[in-house]
């Protein structure tokens, strides 16, 4: 299904999420012309940043326009580094910039614009490196990559499953480069288009998530038994918390059949209300992503006939976000690596100790050895990114958001999560195995299924690879 863009027309999480693997994006017309009407607003303003102006701390310095000067404002702030950034986290940014351009504030040609939507529905997709970007003066240098790709042809590009010059995808796709007018360098790289757009992959990955830990909860409640009441109706009722009873009703009626306890572990019995939490959580970050990706993240940017210098492209919003959901998940992580505990206890289950039936040395243990892990790894992985500010460009650009840093560590939780569900899914299989008189699977093929069981539910294939 098509992601359609137009001006005061919100962009979801799960339209991000489906840009991001390959749906087509169109940008209405109506958003085209809103466009066209404020790049004149802006062409006729005699005082702008960053097109009479030199950029960042510089900005008292008057430049002016120049030959070439838009291609060396992009040349210069191309300064990406690290990992090559997945696929569908570049298709994420690009949609995003897209939205953002598409609400009529951007001090851009609408051709500019369109050259978004036309580069996603061609697949052609700028190599972009991960680290470089404090989310602040916009994703600069992220930004400033995928511009060359897209506009001038410069780099390299994945095409259609092939990795080729920027130039040549172009080519083949039939789309010509594009000369930029005074301003429109900087207007394309100055949003935090990056960092949301990550940040939206990680919400929904993360929703996603909730709920195939749900499933891997049934299948352990299948062992250990519960007390029905613990997800009854009036837990729902009694608790003014919304996600409480999403939790609820998200879960099979007969999850509890097996006779109960009076009081199960936190980790079975507190799971409407710690998962609920998480929920609103996500929830919260969900909606202030969507914001981001519908808004100006412009500097300047055109409204009601005027040209306007603010901070529109901070990202702040997607970085407290991140680290919001990131909180989250770790706390799903903690239920989740102690009922491996107790899927290994015959004290829960009834069955031997660690599932060490005979012809075997250690069983399962090994199992809650990986959730630990996992789990350890899930609470570093929460430790607040947005927090970090370091000031750049002297003293002008003096707190910034880190939200690119905080969005990928919201991406890498979601990897470990899904992998942590994997370890709980497998091993309370390989419970249910033992229960109805059969041997163990091997452990590494149990764990391997589980994985490609779980990311596929998710959607986002590349949370595999991601470290």
């Amino acid at each position: 299904m098509a992601v359609n863009l137009c001006a005061g027309r919100g962009l979801s999480v799960e339209d991000i999420c489906s840009a991001s693997i390959n749906s087509p994006v169109n940008i209405c017309e109506a958003s085209l012309g809103v466009l066209r009407s404020s790049r004149a607003t802006y062409e006729s303003s005699p005082n702008v940043y960053g097109r009479s102006t030199g950029l960042g701390a510089l900005a008292s310095v008057r430049e002016g326009e120049w030959e070439g000067r838009e291609d060396k404002v992009l040349v210069e702030h191309d300064v990406g580094l690290g990992p090559q950034a997945p696929r569908e986290v570049v298709r994420a940014a690009m949609v995003v910039r897209a939205s953002q351009m598409a609400q009529g504030y951007a001090p851009v040609r609408p051709e500019v614009s369109a050259r978004l939507a036309e580069a996603l529905n061609a697949d052609v997709v700028p190599v972009v490196q991960l680290e470089g970007s404090v989310g602040a003066s916009g994703d600069l240098a992220p930004l400033a990559r995928i511009a060359r790709c897209i506009y001038r042809g410069d780099g390299m590009a994945t095409y259609r499953g092939r990795v080729v010059r920027c130039s040549e995808a172009l080519e083949q796709a039939g789309l010509k480069p594009i000369e930029l007018a005074p301003g429109e360098a900087l207007a394309i790289i100055n949003s935090n288009a990056f960092s949301v757009g990550m940040a939206a992959l990680g919400v929904c990955a993360s929703l996603r998530l909730i709920r195939e830990s749900l499933r891997a909860l049934s299948k352990t409640l299948s062992v250990t038994g519960c007390n029905p009441q613990h997800f009854s109706e009036a837990v729902a009722d009694s608790k003014r918390l919304g996600g409480v009873r999403e939790v609820i009703e998200s879960m099979a009626s007969s999850a509890c059949a097996k006779a109960p306890r009076l009081q199960d572990p936190y980790c079975i019995r507190c799971v409407p209300q710690v998962y609920g939490a998480a929920l609103e959580a996500l929830r919260f970050a969900e909606g202030v992503v969507e914001a981001e990706a519908s808004s100006s993240s412009d500097n300047p940017f055109v409204s009601g006939g005027s040209v306007y210098h603010a901070c529109n492209f901070h990202a702040a919003g997607a970085a407290i976000a991140a680290d919001v959901a990131k909180v989250a998940l770790a706390h799903v992580g903690n239920m989740v690596e102690r009922r491996t505990a107790h899927l290994l206890s015959q004290q829960t289950t009834g069955l031997p100790d660690f599932l060490a039936v005979k012809g075997t040395v250690v069983g399962a243990m090994i199992y809650q050895y990986a959730a630990a892990s996992l789990a350890a790894k899930l609470r570093l992985l929460a430790s607040p990114g947005s927090v970090h500010s370091i000031p750049t460009s002297g003293a002008q650009e003096d707190v910034v958001s880190m939200a690119p840093n905080a969005a990928l560590d919201l991406l890498r939780a979601s990897a470990v999560l899904a992998r942590l569900i994997a370890v709980e899914d497998a091993l309370a299989s390989q419970a249910e195995r033992v229960s109805g008189g059969l041997q163990p699977q091997d452990p590494r093929e149990a764990i391997e299924t589980s994985v490609r069981r779980v990311v596929e539910a998710v959607g986002l294939s590349f949370l595999s690879g991601l470290a």
